[in-house]
């Protein structure tokens, strides 16, 4: 079932496209986070120099007297200004992170950069809050970063500052999960829409050769419907229809002139069988003649259906096949007809379908003791069954027996006469009025033969 299922090309296509904007959507996610943090460092390390530079251009303002009046001023701002401090000789190593930040720090503005422990910065003083709100004030994030630098009157400064941290997460409600499933099934319904609208004209071009496998003259596909692969294609197919259906008419057009040939020189053979003197060789060569006249017959018959295109009208199903059956009995070979009680009526030749039936009946009696005709309809669709207590046909050859000259060589063998045509020319009748015929034999312990003809009710 999963296998069956895997194998439509709608569902290749959607699990496809899935994966792809999946993988995509991964790939994205990842590029874009690595560009938020290098964008992130970059922007925070821009924040800290303009910072930095912009304290030593206030002290650098101040007279010396007042700049111990200002590191006040810093310190509330979150910042720690030490005069007069000079940088320690060795420092322990710079994590990675700082790396940037040292680069553009040293020796733009600053002499030396380090890190101080987390005490020393300071975090920003903000208002008291009303009594009963608020809590106490955050914990600065990231690290103390100590700078070392020099004003132009050569005093030397400490300048620590918090630098760093990581943003906190965002709100609850960027984060909703409904919110991502809904996406994800938005996502994915238009996914499957795309996935069947791509196959439908595929799933139409198969069953319109499906059609045309029972059915040669079946309607042409429209070829003005469709994006231009589907055009092209559809043409291709009409184009392969029509050309199949020029070679079948010549084949039978080729027949036809053969058996239309041969009746000539087969009445005038008859004219002159009459001048034969012997008794048993005169009817022993009116024998021979006869099935070979009938063999022409069906022949040409077999050659015009090829190429014919029948004209259809109403028919009435009761009457045609009570007709068919009291013929029979008038010959001979009584055949249990079973109608239903409401007429049926469907568009046909009546002149084809009466052909059809007697070939089908005619085979029964030949090869069984009993045959009955049955017809019924489900609202859509005419059945009509035959059905005898002969020997039946092997299974292997229920669908070659079809075929035109097909012929068994057991209980049906030449024997019993024939042609060869009769069940090709019945199921090519069936095929021109838009049916199906199929064989198929008794369930055992019952023997026999069952030809089911499928008709549509128009």
């Amino acid at each position: 079932m999963i296998k069956k299922w895997l194998g439509t090309m709608s569902v290749r296509i959607f699990l496809i496209t899935v994966i792809g904007i999946v993988l995509t959507a991964a790939v994205v996610s990842m590029l874009g986070q690595r560009d938020s943090r290098e964008n992130e460092t970059r922007l925070r390390d821009q924040f800290a120099f303009d910072r930095i530079e912009s304290i030593i251009r206030i002290l650098e303002a101040t007279v010396p007297e007042k700049r111990s009046e200002i590191q006040d001023v810093f310190k509330r701002m979150g910042s720690h200004v030490r005069m007069g401090l000079e940088p320690p000789p060795q420092a322990a190593l710079l994590p990675a992170e700082l790396a940037n930040l040292n680069n553009i720090l040293v020796p733009e503005i600053a002499d030396f950069i380090d890190l101080s422990p987390a005490k020393n910065c300071a975090p920003r003083r903000l208002p008291s809050p009303p009594p009963g709100f608020g809590g106490p004030p955050p914990r600065p994030h990231g690290q103390c970063l100590a700078v070392y630098t020099h004003l132009e009157d050569n005093t030397p400064v400490l300048i620590e500052l918090h630098y760093g941290g990581r943003r906190p997460p965002g709100p609850p409600s960027e984060r909703n999960p409904l919110t991502i499933v809904l996406a994800l099934l938005g996502l994915i319904s238009i996914i499957w829409v795309v996935a069947s609208v791509a196959t439908r004209p595929l799933r139409k071009l198969a069953d319109a050769a499906l059609q045309l496998a029972h059915n040669i003259e079946h309607a042409p596909l429209p070829e003005a419907q469709g994006s231009n692969e589907v055009r092209h294609a559809a043409k291709a197919f009409n184009e392969m229809q029509r050309s199949i259906l020029k070679h079948i008419q010549e084949r039978g057009f080729i027949l036809g002139a053969i058996a239309h040939d041969l009746q000539t020189p087969l009445t005038r053979l008859r004219l002159r069988l009459e001048k034969v003197k012997d008794a048993e060789l005169k009817q022993a060569l009116i024998k021979d003649l006869t099935a070979t006249q009938e063999m022409v017959r069906e022949g040409l018959d077999f050659a015009r259906l090829c190429g014919e295109n029948i004209h259809k009208g109403k028919v009435d199903l009761n009457a045609l096949t009570t007709a068919v059956c009291d013929d029979f009995a008038d010959a001979g070979h009584p055949i249990v007809c079973n109608l239903p009680a409401e007429s049926i009526t469907i568009m046909g030749s009546a002149h084809l379908l009466t052909r059809c039936l007697t070939n089908l009946l005619n085979n029964a009696t030949t090869y069984a003791t009993a045959a009955s005709l049955t017809v019924h309809s489900d609202g859509k669709q005419v059945y009509c069954e035959i059905a005898d207590d002969g020997p039946g046909i092997p299974p292997e050859e229920l669908t070659n027996v079809l075929e035109p000259f097909r012929r068994l060589e057991d209980s049906r063998s030449r024997k019993t006469g024939g042609t060869g045509l009769g069940l090709s020319i019945a199921r090519m009748i069936v095929e021109k009025h838009g049916g199906t015929l199929s064989l198929h034999n008794k369930q055992a312990p019952a023997s026999g033969l069952v030809i089911q003809i499928r008709l549509p009710r128009q």
